[in-house]
């Protein structure tokens, strides 16, 4: 008796202090029973780079600078479709990140098509702006195109927003697709760049290349530069792995105390049945527990690099494309579905999943989504319009602004 209660009370000591250590590591994961969402929704990084980015796009809209005026073929297009949101407006900060500390060979090999999408572009609050002028690279209007144009007003009239959504993106696409750069960024227009997102992106580009020729691919459907934590939990459909490797820990420690009993005469003593009994049957059982509610980012987090994520994957605020497969595949597949209403994001997924495209992404992101007000009218900020989307990567925020600033001085002079 006397050795069950100390082995309890030993038990319940280790238990508690491991909660508590829990609770300090696991509160920013939203997996986690231990999240603490108020906490984790501090923009730490986030209005750092969001003060950098709209001064930045303040500097640059009083300086001239002739539309168009870069005519050497790209590295990168960067293509952002916008609409006019309730009462705020995120482009320029979006813009802003993109470009603040970009020096002036990392930016003349980028192009930034924007497009105000609206048939009437004077219903975005910034249209007409001088640093809107000053960022862009070719701002497209739907009056360009006839075509273009009359269906833009059917599906302004319609109020569609899946289907004008995918025509927009679409848009852009093909404005990027026409610069020849090899590859495109498609960006919501309510998020946040890290300082020296492009050289990560361009050497992720690189690796996400050679992957895909290692496993047989010519080219993979997209690089994604931001997630969202709180899909990569424990998910049900995988209860079965859940359950088998619970019943594999379980029967792995009964293994070790019998083989201990066994061939340990001194511990025999002290491995009765009542040990064995709570070892089991209390003590595995309620630490398979704590490890599950800890959460999967906390414990198991995702790898460093470029690695696949094909499912549970949220949304499409920042996707990489290679230019073969947006003239090949995307810009036709989205004109032969126009008048779908699957979302942009949605409809791509279903094409990967329907054609076995490889989706890479990027860890740690390089970019944060800051809206709380959706382009479609439906607010989706934890404490109001300014303040962080549900949809917000928690990692993201543990960026130190000295230390990329550092690294992105680094790359340079290693450029040169």
């Amino acid at each position: 008796m006397q050795l069950n209660v100390g082995l309890i009370l030993g038990f319940l000591f280790v238990y508690s202090s491991l909660i508590g250590y829990i609770r300090s590591k696991c509160w920013k994961d939203p997996t986690s029973k231990f999240f603490q969402a108020e906490r984790a929704h501090v923009a730490t990084y986030s209005a750092h780079r969001i003060q950098q980015a709209v001064e930045y796009a303040d500097l640059v809209g009083t300086e001239e600078r002739a539309q168009g005026s870069r005519k050497n073929s790209p590295e990168l297009c960067i293509g952002v479709p916008s609409v006019q949101r309730d009462g705020i407006s995120y482009l320029k900060s979006t813009l802003g990140s993109l470009q603040y500390g970009l020096t002036a060979e990392e930016r003349a090999g980028l192009r930034f098509v924007v497009l105000l999408a609206h048939t009437d572009q004077t219903k975005h609050p910034d249209y007409g702006q001088p640093w809107l002028a000053s960022m862009a690279d070719k701002l497209p209007l739907y009056r360009d195109d006839a075509e273009q144009l009359a269906l833009a007003k059917v599906m302004e009239l319609n109020q569609s927003h899946g289907t004008k959504s995918k025509f927009d993106y679409s848009i852009v696409m093909e404005e990027c697709e026409k610069t020849g750069a090899p590859y495109i960024l498609l960006v919501e227009d309510d998020v946040v760049f890290l300082d020296g997102w492009r050289h990560r992106v361009m050497q992720a580009l690189d690796v996400a290349t050679a992957k895909s020729w290692e496993v047989g691919h010519t080219d993979f459907l997209y690089l994604r530069l931001f997630y969202y934590e709180g899909l990569l939990g424990w998910n049900s459909e995988s209860w079965p792995t859940y359950l088998f490797s619970s019943l594999a820990v379980t029967t792995s420690v009964i293994c070790l105390l019998v083989l201990t009993r066994r061939y340990v005469p001194a511990t025999r003593l002290h491995l009765v049945r009542s040990v064995f009994l709570l070892t089991t049957l209390v003590f595995t059982p309620l630490l398979i527990i704590l490890f599950f509610a800890a959460g999967a980012n906390c414990i198991l987090p995702q790898p460093a690099g470029v690695h696949l994520m094909p499912q549970h994957a949220c949304c499409g605020q920042g996707l990489v494309f290679p230019r073969a497969t947006v003239a090949d595949d995307l810009l036709p597949l989205f004109r032969n579905n126009r008048w779908s209403k699957v979302p942009t994001d949605s409809f791509i997924e279903e094409h990967a999943d329907a054609t076995g495209a490889l989706r890479w992404a990027l860890t740690p992101v390089v970019m944060q989504h800051v809206g709380g007000q959706s382009s479609h009218g439906v607010f989706r900020g934890m404490y109001g319009n300014m303040t962080p989307s549900y949809l917000w990567n928690f990692g993201f925020e543990e960026n130190d602004a000295r230390s990329l600033a550092a690294e992105h001085s680094r790359v340079n002079i290693g450029m040169l």
